[in-house]
């Protein structure tokens, strides 16, 4: 399988709340994935034990459609930090590939 995924794109942030380290808000978006993609769990992990208190939500592929909806909250509104911090964090999920494939998921 081609696992070829980008960032779409982000709506603009929402729900700005004052944390410890400066603004933090919840940033919806897209990512274009294969439909049979299932790195999801492992990119979420991925983003959790990075970025700690931050959560990544990544939705399942509907109606054979390879785009699918992300939610990231507690993080910092620079959208382009966050779609550069997203791109790095899936080429490090694709690069690791099977070594992963049978982790049990959370």
């Amino acid at each position: 399988m081609d696992e070829r995924i980008t960032v779409e794109g982000f709506d603009p942030p929402k729900n700005r709340r004052h944390g410890p380290d400066g603004d933090l808000v919840d940033v919806q978006g897209w990512i274009h994935a294969p439909v049979d993609w299932e790195g999801g769990p492992r990119l979420e992990r991925a983003w959790r034990e990075k970025h700690g208190r931050s959560r990544l939500g990544v939705g399942l592929a509907v109606a054979n459609n390879p785009r699918r909806h992300i939610l990231l909250t507690n993080v910092s509104h620079d959208v382009d930090y966050l779609r550069t911090e997203l791109e790095t964090l899936i080429a490090e999920v694709l690069a690791a590939g099977d070594d992963h494939e049978h982790e049990p998921t959370t």
